[in-house]
């Protein structure tokens, strides 16, 4: 079972000193995306219940605006900013130009305070599939390309993998267990073959550099076959 909560102005719960959210469990800075300035965090534990098995949590700020944080949380609470914490914040930033939705959101661990203020913050709870890479992020049919960063958006190279670990993950015995959080692009090249029956759109091949993938393309090109190459990335 997966459990979601999402609270920004129009759920009438961001309450001045309020606490919106708490948990005793370990949180890391997991992904931060330019786009819509979202900030990710997670935690991966055991949840409340005893007996239940392992489940991920994934805490989000949309859009952060202004951020201090750590990124490390053993045990992590959240709470709306009182008014006048809230206004020392925003004193301290003469060159941000804050609006009414913006609310300072205080982070509390082990007594000591971080803030980030943004317009909304929501978290997912449940058992998150070996293939995703967080509950932010879906597969949308209009990218044709499965999620590879917990949050879409431009790719930072954060997580790019070295040749090396791509190498020992393609010699590695298949382990079902292992989330795979890197990844590393490889270039297939793409051709459109006209058939009786219409075209038909098939890989020609999987190259690990472009300069090969090209040499290819002009090859088949040459034989009058539309061709491109897609750059997809390959999890390790």
């Amino acid at each position: 079972m997966t459990d979601s909560t999402w609270l920004n102005r129009r759920n009438h719960q961001l309450i001045p000193g309020k606490e919106v959210f708490r948990s005793e469990r370990r949180f890391h800075l997991l992904a931060y995306s330019n786009s819509h300035g979202r900030l990710l965090m997670r935690s991966i534990g055991q949840p409340d219940t005893p007996g239940e098995p392992e489940t991920t949590i994934d805490l989000l700020f949309k859009p952060a605006i202004v951020v201090k944080i750590r990124d490390d949380y053993r045990g992590l609470a959240i709470r709306c900013a009182t008014a006048a914490e809230s206004a020392q914040v925003k004193a301290d930033y003469t060159s941000v130009s804050f609006g009414e939705e913006d609310h300072v959101f205080v982070l509390e661990s082990q007594g000591e305070s971080d803030y980030v203020v943004a317009m909304a913050v929501g978290w997912t709870e449940g058992i998150l599939d070996l293939t995703r890479q967080s509950f932010f992020n879906d597969f949308h049919p209009a990218s044709a390309i499965w999620p590879y960063q917990p949050l879409d958006g431009p790719d930072a190279g954060l997580n790019i993998a070295s040749a090396q670990e791509l190498i020992d993950a393609l010699l590695a015995e298949e382990n079902a267990t292992i989330r795979r959080e890197l990844h590393r692009y490889v270039y297939v090249v793409m051709m459109r073959v006209i058939r009786s029956d219409g075209p038909d759109v098939k890989g020609a091949g999987v190259f690990l550099t472009r300069a090969e993938a090209e040499e290819a393309q002009a090859v088949i090109t040459a034989k009058s076959v539309e061709c491109w190459i897609a750059e997809l990335p390959i999890a390790v």
